[in-house]
C-alpha cells in the first residue's frame, strides 16, 4: 500500500513546498518567478488573490493540452490535473499569509528571501521529479507541445517561461502603464531555480538510494 501512496504523499508535499517556494520569492519583493508571472500580475489586475489566478490560468494550460495532445490523450490524467491544480493554487495563497511577516523594505533581506525562495522551491521541484506521480498543468503543457513539435522538454520549458513573462510585462504595461511584479529576482529565480533542482535530486537519489520516479 505504502509503495502505491508513497508517491503521492510525495507529491502532495512537492506541491506544497513549491508553493511555499513561489511565496518566499514572491515576499523577496523583487518578482515572482517566471512561471508564476502572470498569474501574480493578473491578482494584481484583478484583485483576485494570487492562488485564484494560478488556479483559472493554470485551467487554460489543461484547456490547452486537449488539442494539442487529440487522439493520444488521456482524459484521466488530463483531468487530474485540475484537482491538482486546486491543491496547489490553495497552498500558493496559504503560504502567501504565512509568509507575510517576511516582506520588507530593505534589499538585503528581500534579496535573502528571494534566494531562500529559490532553494525552498528547487526542492519542491526535485520531490515532484521524485515522486513521479503526476505533474502541474504548466508542465503538462509544455511535454505536450514537446511532444507534437519533436522539440527538447528544456528548449521548450524556456520558450514557455519566456512567453509568460511577456505576457505579464504587456498585462502589468496596458493596465498599469508600469512593470509590477517582475524585477531582477524573476530573472535570478531563472537562472538558480535548475541549479537547486538537481543539487536537491542528487540529495534525494542518495538518500533513498534509487532513481527519481522509481516507484518500485
Amino acid at each position: 500500500m505504502f509503495r502505491k501512496l508513497g508517491p503521492w504523499f510525495i507529491f502532495v508535499a512537492a506541491l506544497f513546498v513549491m508553493s511555499l517556494g513561489i511565496a518566499l520569492v514572491t515576499r523577496g519583493n523583487l518578482g515572482t518567478t517566471p512561471i508564476s508571472s502572470l498569474p501574480l500580475v493578473s491578482s494584481y489586475a484583478s484583485g483576485l488573490t494570487f492562488g485564484e489566478t494560478t488556479f483559472f490560468i493554470n485551467l487554460l494550460f489543461v484547456a490547452a493540452q486537449w488539442p494539442l495532445l487529440r487522439k493520444s490523450i488521456n482524459k484521466l490524467l488530463l483531468l487530474s490535473q485540475i484537482p491538482i491544480t486546486f491543491a496547489f493554487s490553495y497552498f500558493i495563497d496559504t503560504s502567501m499569509q504565512i509568509t507575510e511577516f517576511l516582506s520588507s523594505d530593505i534589499y538585503w533581506k528581500c534579496f535573502a528571501v528571494s534566494m531562500l525562495g529559490n532553494v525552498v522551491l528547487g526542492l519542491g521541484v526535485a520531490l515532484e521529479v521524485f515522486a513521479g506521480a503526476a505533474a502541474l498543468p504548466g508542465e503538462g503543457l509544455v511535454l505536450a507541445v514537446s511532444t507534437v513539435l519533436h522539440k527538447p522538454f528544456s528548449s521548450v520549458k524556456i520558450a514557455n517561461d519566456v512567453i509568460l513573462v511577456l505576457l505579464a510585462l504587456l498585462l502589468s504595461y496596458c493596465v498599469f502603464h508600469e512593470i509590477r511584479g517582475l524585477r531582477e529576482g524573476t530573472v535570478i529565480s531563472a537562472l538558480c531555480v535548475g541549479i537547486f533542482v538537481k543539487f536537491w535530486l542528487a540529495g534525494l537519489t542518495k538518500l533513498f538510494k534509487r532513481a527519481p520516479a522509481d516507484t518500485e
